[in-house]
């Protein structure tokens, strides 16, 4: 398992065991409540190492929308406003291969490109009607710590020597990033202690590559999720 998606399971289960009980000490608080989402998570990719990727290889940033996980503690602050603590995971992973070129035997050069996002936020809601209400429209905003990890795997061409060589390695690099975040959603209530949701969040976070990846400006980690789960309150 990658380590940036093993600190965000610890994260997890700090928020799933931690903060409900904290929650507790100060007595029942029915609008406070534990959630679990899934979904997908498309990047913008719009940064110079993705522009440079596209260019030079085969994919576009669609390729890399893949599975988001997440969970939520919510502490109510008011009736229809609370704090929304959070951690999530995303792994995209694409084949890439050289667009206008091919090895000796004219086949296709490829590598796998794999993006690991991780995060632990913290965001405002507000909800636009009241806990009653079997539709309950609301929105927040927020921000937090982006943990990521890029690796480019497989078969690249080295164009150094005169006649250009092929050959295998695997490029990485890794950080943690501060970054922004805007929600809106929609929770459907089915129960005094259960409701559905579905929900959108819209990421705003980029880092400045290094190691294996230095010189190619920053990576956009910004991107969209659409997640749909369940909540239970108490």
């Amino acid at each position: 398992m990658k380590i940036h998606a093993l600190r965000c399971l610890v994260a997890l289960a700090i928020l799933a065991v931690a903060l409900p009980a904290a929650a507790q000490s100060y007595g029942p608080r029915t609008d406070n409540a534990l959630r679990f989402r899934v979904g997908v998570f498309t990047p913008d990719a719009e940064s110079a190492y993705w522009n440079d990727s596209f260019d030079v290889f085969t994919g576009n940033k669609d390729d890399f929308e893949d599975t988001a996980v997440g969970i939520d503690f919510r502490y109510g602050l008011t009736a229809r406003s609370g704090l929304l603590f959070s951690a999530d995971a995303y792994e995209g992973q694409q084949d890439q291969v050289y667009r206008d070129f091919v090895d000796e035997a004219g086949f296709d050069i490829l590598h796998t490109t794999t993006l690991n996002v991780a995060s632990v936020t913290a965001a405002y809601t507000l909800d636009f009607a009241g806990s009653r209400s079997a539709v309950v429209p609301y929105a927040g905003i927020g921000g937090g710590v982006y943990l990521w990890e890029l690796e480019e795997t497989g078969d690249f061409i080295d164009f150094a020597p005169l006649d250009p060589v092929i050959f295998a390695t695997t490029f990485k690099d890794d950080g943690e990033t501060w970054g922004w975040f805007w929600l809106a959603g929609v929770k459907f209530n089915v129960s005094p202690r259960w409701d559905l949701f579905v929900e959108g969040r819209w990421t705003h976070a980029d880092d400045e590559l290094s190691g294996d990846f230095e010189g190619l400006g920053n990576l956009d980690l910004s991107g969209r999720s659409i997640t749909g789960g369940v909540s239970w309150k108490f």
